[in-house]
């Protein structure tokens, strides 16, 4: 179990891991320990061992009612959950489903065909989130950032090529829903919100404490379905360039000349961080249903009036 920066190994000295999680889905502060009980089939002493524990270890949500937070406050929390969400997304089924080989080919082509249109849609969310801040010095380090990130899909586009997929094909080629969903719930958090925006840089954007082990798995997962290292070189590179830019620390950027934010404003920026978690992992399910399917077509086409 991960929670922020730590890990948490659970072992079955009484009853099963599936119990367990059933138990904890209803720890949403919406329940008692009556209710947990009832629902549950455990014991009122059990749940609050449970309870205990969870306090003893300081996994309990401890309320701080205020109407402002403090800038350092709010970026280390959200450091912190995104360091949690991002070693969940890594833990999605279809890198372990890769890295044993189990899938065919195609899924792991497909996992970077589609990473290549997210990618590439770089330009589309970091503009919609500059055409939407109203704040110039945000609106500055957003004109960088886009200038940064415009086209380093063409290093994804150079490995497709050298593992064998026509670069016509790819430039024409049509995102799966997962992947359009991301992009879209991108665009639309930088509409909705510039701060909730940068936080989520905070999510998608590459970490260097990462980048040894990101790298390793790749050429690892490569290898298995014949791919050499040059082969996945240009993504390394975008890999390592996208580290050396430091968007990791975009929100710090954006908020060092503020002391407060407001609660509300917190809680919003929190809740579409946590959504676009969960974008990630439909994008990494969409990548299994589609690549597994031998009838599907790969690259996925648009369908035109002439097709029906």
């Amino acid at each position: 179990m991960i929670v922020g920066r730590n890990y948490f190994e659970l072992k079955e000295e009484e009853g099963s891991r599936e119990q367990f999680l059933h138990i904890k889905r209803y720890f949403d502060g919406r329940h008692s320990v009556n209710e947990i009980s009832r629902l549950t089939g455990a014991s009122e002493q059990s749940i609050i061992g449970i309870i205990d524990a969870f306090d003893e270890m300081g996994l309990l949500r401890q309320e701080e009612p205020d109407e402002l937070i403090p800038v350092g406050k709010f970026i280390e929390r959200v450091k912190d959950s995104c360091v949690m969400w991002s070693r969940q997304i890594g833990y999605h089924r279809l890198f372990g489903l890769l890295h044993e080989g189990r899938v065919r080919k195609e899924v792991f082509i497909g996992l970077v065909l589609e990473t290549y249109h997210y990618v590439k849609s770089a330009s589309k969310h970091i503009s919609t989130a500059l055409a939407h801040s109203s704040d110039d010095r945000l609106s500055k380090i957003l004109a960088e950032y886009l200038t940064e990130e415009y086209d380093h899909d063409k290093l994804i586009l150079e490995s497709l090529k050298r593992m064998g997929m026509p670069e016509e094909h790819v430039i024409h080629a049509h995102p799966i829903i997962g992947t359009m969903s991301l992009i879209n719930m991108l665009c639309e958090i930088g509409r909705q919100s510039t701060l909730a925006y940068f936080a989520c840089t905070t999510l998608f954007e590459s970490r260097q404490e990462d980048f040894d082990s990101a790298k390793n798995d790749l050429e690892y997962i490569g290898s298995l379905y014949g791919y050499g290292a040059d082969v996945l070189e240009p993504i390394i590179q975008h890999l390592r360039a996208d580290v050396s830019a430091d968007h990791i620390n975009l929100l710090e950027e954006a908020l060092e000349k503020r002391e407060f934010i407001a609660a509300a404003d917190a809680h919003f920026a929190v809740n579409c961080l946590h959504d676009l978690k969960h974008s990630f992992d439909q994008f990494h399910d969409q990548v299994i249903q589609y690549y597994s399917d031998i009838s599907n077509y790969i690259p996925r086409l648009k369908v035109d009036y002439f097709s029906l």
